[in-house]
């Protein structure tokens, strides 16, 4: 009998790109194809898989995503929240307490003037202040939940490796193979096959699982796995706490964050255009806010700094980025 705990393990880590992907994953896990697939779909009709798709490099397929913080008044809240989910840039979306209330991430073609895009966005949804937070360090990338309470497998950053410092050309193969990619895997035989006949796009199966590696090899895809919801696996309370850090006390703080098993992403930002004064981004997931409390106090008594804390209490969006759409 297959075990669904150990499938949530192994396809939050990666799914295999062929042409029988779920067969391929019941061959390591000793059952079979039809079992796999029902399990998958009983999962996510439950609410616990959020999707089975690719995760991108975006600055390595010619765009630039950063963090953008908006302080909306509560009145103008609900319409800024329509407008900034209707950008297909727009992966995640969180109201969350503090000066700073609506926070996400945004992508954009590099030839966009990015903080221009930005201002006239607050403009649109009256904003009364802003900041554009980027990323000039990815420490720890590892949002995997597990039934230990552990957030993340043995590898902090990537489940793949190969030329990562190489590239190849953005040409319509390669964004119509990102265009499937980034679509939730049907639970199927042939998902793939089944994905490109839905998008009408001209390609076939080989061309595009050859082309899918290669993404993954060369690292322009990041992983492609499942993502599931947080929540469902019981993590139902976050929060993004800033820290203030620099030098060797910034490098002795990452360290000793990136092996909390409690962090999932863990990275250090530039802020422009306003003044900010926390470099240190670290978010943490509990079970519950009193745990969620002492872990921040154990992340306190680690780095001996200022911080802020800014808790999650509403999500409004959370998907894949639409790359070429």
């Amino acid at each position: 009998m297959l075990d669904e705990k150990k499938l949530i393990s192994q396809i939050q880590i990666a799914v295999p790109i062929t042409k029988r992907p779920y067969r391929a994953l019941a061959d390591t896990m000793g059952t079979t194809e039809y079992e796999v697939i029902n399990t998958v779909q009983k999962l996510k009709q439950n609410g616990l898989i959020r999707s089975i798709a690719g995760i991108f490099d975006a600055k390595k397929l010619g765009y630039t995503s950063n963090l953008v913080a908006f302080a909306i008044p509560e009145p103008s809240i609900a319409h800024g929240v329509t407008v900034i989910n209707a950008l297909p840039g727009v992966s995640h979306n969180y109201l969350r307490g503090g000066e700073y209330n609506i926070w996400f991430t945004l992508a954009l073609p590099e030839e966009t003037d990015f903080i221009e895009t930005v201002q006239h966005l607050a403009e649109q949804v009256n904003a009364v202040t802003f900041n554009i937070f980027r990323a000039v360090l990815t420490v720890k990338l590892s949002a995997r939940f597990f039934e230990d309470d552990s957030i993340h497998d043995n590898n902090t950053q990537y489940t793949v490796t190969g030329k990562h410092n190489e590239t190849i050309p953005i040409d319509d193969t390669v964004k119509n193979t990102v265009k499937i990619l980034q679509r939730d895997l049907p639970c199927s035989e042939e998902p793939f096959d089944q994905l490109i006949a839905q998008s009408n796009t001209p390609i076939d199966v080989d061309s595009f699982i050859a082309t899918a590696n290669r993404l993954l090899e060369k690292g322009l895809m990041r992983s492609y796995r499942a993502v599931v919801k947080h929540h469902a696996m019981g993590f139902v309370a976050n929060a993004m706490t800033v820290w203030k850090a620099d030098g060797e006390k910034r490098t002795s703080m990452l360290e000793q964050f990136a092996n909390e098993n409690a962090i999932s992403h863990l990275y250090v930002r530039e802020a422009y255009p306003n003044p900010w004064d926390y470099p240190v981004f670290a978010m943490v997931h509990a079970k519950s806010e009193d745990a969620l409390d002492m872990i921040i106090k154990k992340l306190y008594s680690i780095a001996k700094t200022d911080y802020m804390s800014y808790r999650s209490l509403q999500e409004f969006k959370k998907e894949r980025v639409r790359y070429f759409e």
